[in-house]
């Protein structure tokens, strides 16, 4: 068994500290209500005395890591696309008439616009087949939004009839 080497290391000598000039005794010390309520009470502690709100050097931003290229990817779904339904959803929370709107849409079929001309096709740069993945994939979104407009106004109704019943049932 060898005995370890011993080799010298130098490492830099760290940056001077930032202080800050004391304050005198004459200057009034007022509190911030909010400090005090989370337990900054003392003044050498305040938020604008943080070493966090100070700007970083550029002798230590290389010390950072290095910032990603690409983000990365963490959900393999992509985003739903927008539909009509979403929006009567959405709206009809401020006038319920667009739920029913929305529930008509479970009845009506969603078909691509007719590629009349070349001019007017509707996505002319896709295949068929991506044109149908598509439909297909904003029929699902589409039909998931008008579920919900089902469920929101048949709450809805229930809550007015329960609500008309109690009146009713007091009145009388």
């Amino acid at each position: 068994m060898s005995a370890p080497i011993a080799q010298h290391v130098s490492l830099p000598a760290p940056s001077a500290a930032v202080t800050h000039p004391e304050r005198s005794s004459t200057t009034p010390t007022t509190t911030n209500p909010v400090d005090d309520f989370f337990g900054c009470a003392l003044a050498s502690s305040r938020t604008r005395d943080s070493r966090h709100d100070q700007r970083i050097s550029l002798a230590e931003s290389a010390l950072a890591p290095p910032p990603y290229i690409d983000a990365p990817e963490y959900t393999a779904r992509s985003r739903e696309p927008d539909t009509l339904a979403m929006y009567l959803f959405k709206f009809g929370f401020l006038f319920p008439p667009f739920w029913i709107m929305g529930i008509v849409i479970l009845l009506s079929p969603l078909r691509a616009p007719p590629a009349a001309t070349p001019s007017a096709a509707w996505l002319p740069e896709k295949t068929d087949a991506e044109r149908q993945v598509l439909i297909d994939r904003m029929r699902t979104t589409e039909l998931k939004w008008a579920k919900r407009c089902l469920y929101a106004l048949v709450t809805f109704m229930l809550g007015v009839a329960i609500i008309a019943v109690a009146v009713w049932a007091t009145l009388r």
